[in-house]
């Protein structure tokens, strides 16, 4: 997969990208910038409508000097709608990504683990990758924690008045039980857009914990299997103190 990304970056590169008005800039950037792609493209999930998302990474200096040569970021982009895919293409600073990949946002950290990358001279991304990685391994049991309390208020739902609220609270119990799966494995996952299919991809019970949220969602009384469910991908990878003695207020 790797492999086709990369050619769809260099036929771009190597070709349309010159007709953008941005390129000179491209040019100046492009001995120095950790660039990388991310999203649909980077991990195989790509369709017909799925954009090519590339992101330059630049050191702090050299992106604000190139921002204020360019006369503001927003003539750095690059949105390519005559180019099919459509090619996206953002200039960031370095301390933006180190923002981003400190280890407490499973999303985000799923997201650069799986990122292909064009040019990294330095080896940046491996370093940041593996910062962020010890910081998550720190952090992955209040993960856990957290989820599995909003997995266990969905038991309190149909006493909940007000429908708004209701609404809020099965949401944030659907999103534990399909995040609970990869933080038990010690591992991040995808945005919602892309979870429950990476799940059903991923993981022997992913199938009916998809199945089970999506018939929850549209009335059908099944949170009590679903919690079941998950108690028991919990027990199977040693949690299962967690199941015995949880209290929603821990």
């Amino acid at each position: 997969m790797s492999l086709h990304v990369q050619k769809l970056v260099s036929d771009y590169f190597n070709g349309p990208l010159k007709q953008q008005s941005a390129y000179p800039f491209v040019l100046d950037a492009w001995s120095t910038a950790l660039i990388v792609v991310t999203g649909s493209y980077s991990f195989g999930m790509f369709n017909e409508a799925s954009d090519l998302d590339l992101e330059f990474i630049l050191p702090d200096e050299q992106h604000s000097a190139l921002v204020e040569k360019a006369g503001g970021v927003q003539n750095l982009w690059v949105h390519d709608k005559k180019h099919q895919p459509l090619v996206d293409i953002k200039f960031r600073p370095r301390s933006w990504l180190q923002k981003r990949l400190n280890g407490n946002d499973p999303e985000v950290l799923w997201i650069y683990r799986h990122a292909v990358i064009i040019q990294d001279s330095r080896h940046e991304l491996p370093q940041l990758l593996d910062n962020a990685n010890k910081q998550f391994y720190l952090t992955f049991f209040d993960l856990i924690t957290r989820a599995y309390k909003d997995l266990r208020a969905g038991i309190t739902l149909s006493a909940a008045r007000e429908p708004l609220g209701k609404t809020i609270m099965m949401n944030r119990a659907i999103d534990a039980a399909l995040s609970l799966p990869f933080l038990v494995r010690q591992a991040p996952y995808p945005y919602p857009k892309w979870k429950s299919i990476w799940l059903k991809d991923t993981h022997e019970k992913g199938s009916v914990i998809v199945s089970l949220c999506e018939q929850w969602l549209t009335g059908s009384p099944v949170y009590e299997s679903l919690r079941v469910e998950i108690n028991s991908v919990l027990v199977e990878s040693g949690y299962q103190d967690l199941t015995r003695h949880f209290w929603r207020k821990a």
